[in-house]
């Protein structure tokens, strides 16, 4: 026996406690080993966004007059503006506020892990052909897909409870009010509703995925995660989209805002009876179809590249296509909805006495009547952050060739390790590309189809991918120098550290060298043409640097190790 298959055995019988929930001893302990960051990563995203959103509220509406005047705001807001949040319940509570200003958007953004996780877990591992070697083991078909399904419901709720906690404490220490303190029950209340609605899309791509495949799949179950909640925003403003609005499960749940005080069990248990309905057709699909047997639909698919041998770099940008379209099409639409609504916001902006006054003095020299100054005030924040976590996707990928042992047979090949990594960086690099384009199409569109200048708008997104890359070349480093097993949660740590920081730092009165040490501090205003030159130039710095270091590290270490 080689000294990897006898690490490997023993690294399947070991004996440590938490081995039959996250190890090597089962399908599901696998498939929970393998999500363990992602859950990790989702559930600091999920609370940190609760964080951030909850300083500035208690630094700018401390009395309970500035909360009857942010009542006022939220319900003077154009429809579209409160179709993409929600109606404002409570808002005059840290609870209601934070469950208006984040709940949806948070839901829909997430509910792409769970597309692209359910829709692969079994179609895309048979597609590559290691469900195969999987199956000849002495597994039932229906214990593997019942353990695979168990291993993501599980990372979903760790993240889940995680992002329940930090709420929570959220509540205890933002609180400036009587009613700002949120009750543990509603923090979980609120997240089990937000783990359904991150996993209804996924389920929908579970199902469908022995049928028509992994790629077909997870198209279906992004235009169901996102169609519903699109019907559901704008369904006020088209008689079409109103008449659909029955089936959409954010409308079904509208009303259970357990931070807002108000709970509506009724359809969120429904909601969770049809996931569980379309998981067991997912599993009985599977059990009762022939491995990688599917039938192609030839219009619905996430685009990808053909897979092939034509190079490390065409290989790893095959495989990041798709996941980089889908973060594009996803951080697209929800760029282009606020856009559209541009007019109507400024419009309503003028009819509430200060605000025009108290924007100006936060973000000076901004043109509320331009889109692009909407996207910077609604867009940017979250959609930097989203960025920076689609990097860290694209990287975590790139490290599995390693982590995989892929690399090792790789690498008997005529193939430098040198040339290996730049090529295989370069397509992580090619992949934050392409979600800044899809991007910054779709925001595009939106804004000449209203008559207004994109140009400034297109540049803001362009050097967001930018800033982007540089969090993927701080991933690379770590992968290439130390360990590919820590590349995707250090670009994830360095993500959400840096946007904590530049949000949060602030309201929190954090040093500012301790402040302007975060990434997110120099980037302007770059949505509304307001960019900060020697941000871009450490950006640039940081991902070039970071793909050399990853290069020499990897050529100075043992691979897999």
């Amino acid at each position: 026996m080689t000294a990897g298959a006898d690490l490997l055995v023993r690294r399947m019988t070991s004996g440590r406690p938490w081995s039959r929930v996250m190890g090597l001893r089962s399908v599901y302990a696998k498939t929970v080993r393998d999500s363990r960051w992602t859950a990790l990563i989702v559930g600091l995203v999920a609370g940190g966004l609760f964080i951030v959103g909850a300083a500035p509220l208690a630094v700018q509406f401390p009395t309970a007059a500035d909360r009857l005047a942010l009542v006022a705001q939220a319900e003077s807001l154009p429809v579209i503006m409160r179709g993409l949040l929600g109606d404002p319940i409570a808002v005059d509570t840290l609870g209601g506020f934070l469950s208006w200003r984040i709940g949806n958007i948070l839901a829909v953004m997430l509910s792409l892990w769970s597309v692209l996780a359910l829709s692969s877990t079994l179609a895309g591992e048979a597609r590559k052909g290691s469900l195969d070697l999987l199956l000849s083991t002495p597994h039932a078909r229906r214990t593997i897909a019942l353990q695979k399904v168990g291993g993501h419901l599980t990372a979903l709720t760790v993240a889940m409870v995680i992002g329940a906690l930090l709420t929570w404490v959220t509540g205890m220490v933002f609180a400036t009010l009587p009613g700002d303190n949120i009750p543990l029950t509603a923090a979980l209340g609120h997240f089990l509703l937000t783990g359904l609605l991150v996993l209804a899309g996924g389920a929908v791509a579970f199902a469908a995925s022995p049928f028509v495949g992994h790629g077909q799949a997870a198209g279906l179950g992004a235009v169901a995660a996102f169609g519903t909640y699109l019907v559901s925003s704008y369904g006020a403003l088209s008689p079409a989209l109103e008449t659909l609005g029955s089936l959409s499960w954010y409308q079904w749940t509208a009303a259970h805002r357990p931070l807002a005080g108000q709970w509506d069990l009724a359809p969120v248990l429904g909601l969770a009876a049809i996931i569980a309905g379309l998981l067991a057709i997912g599993i009985w699909g599977f059990v009762r179809r022939d491995v990688g047997q599917a039938t192609a639909v030839g219009w619905l698919r996430l685009p990808g590249l053909p897979a092939g041998i034509g190079g490390p770099f065409r290989r790893a940008l095959a495989d990041r296509t798709g996941s980089a379209i889908g973060w594009g099409l996803g951080l697209g639409i929800y760029g282009a909805m606020i856009a559209l609504s541009a007019e109507a916001f400024a419009e309503s902006l003028g009819q509430i006495k200060g605000i025009e006054e108290m924007i100006a003095i936060l973000y000076p020299g901004l043109d509320l009547t331009q889109p692009a100054a909407l996207l910077q005030l609604s867009f940017f924040s979250f959609g930097s952050l989203m960025f920076g976590l689609a990097a860290a996707t694209f990287v975590s990928g790139w490290s599995s060739d390693e982590a995989n042992r892929r690399l090792d047979v790789v690498l008997t090949t005529p193939l430098s390790r040198a040339r290996w990594f730049v090529a295989s960086a370069g397509a992580v690099m090619a992949a934050v590309a392409i979600t800044s384009t899809v991007v910054a199409a779709f925001i595009g569109l939106a804004i000449v189809t209203q008559g207004y200048d994109a140009v400034s708008a297109i540049e803001g997104i362009l050097a967001l991918g930018l800033y982007t890359a540089a969090f993927a070349g701080v991933g690379l480093a770590v992968g290439g120098a130390l360990r590919p097993g820590s590349a995707g949660l250090a670009t994830g740590v360095f993500v959400i550290g840096s946007f904590l920081l530049a949000f949060l730092g602030p309201a929190l009165d954090l040093p500012d060298l301790l402040v302007q040490a975060s990434l997110f501090s120099h980037v302007g205003q770059p949505m509304a043409g307001v960019f900060d030159v020697p941000g871009l130039v450490a950006a640039a710095a940081l991902a070039i640097g970071g793909v050399l270091v990853g290069m020499i590290g990897l050529q100075r270490r043992d691979v897999g190790r």
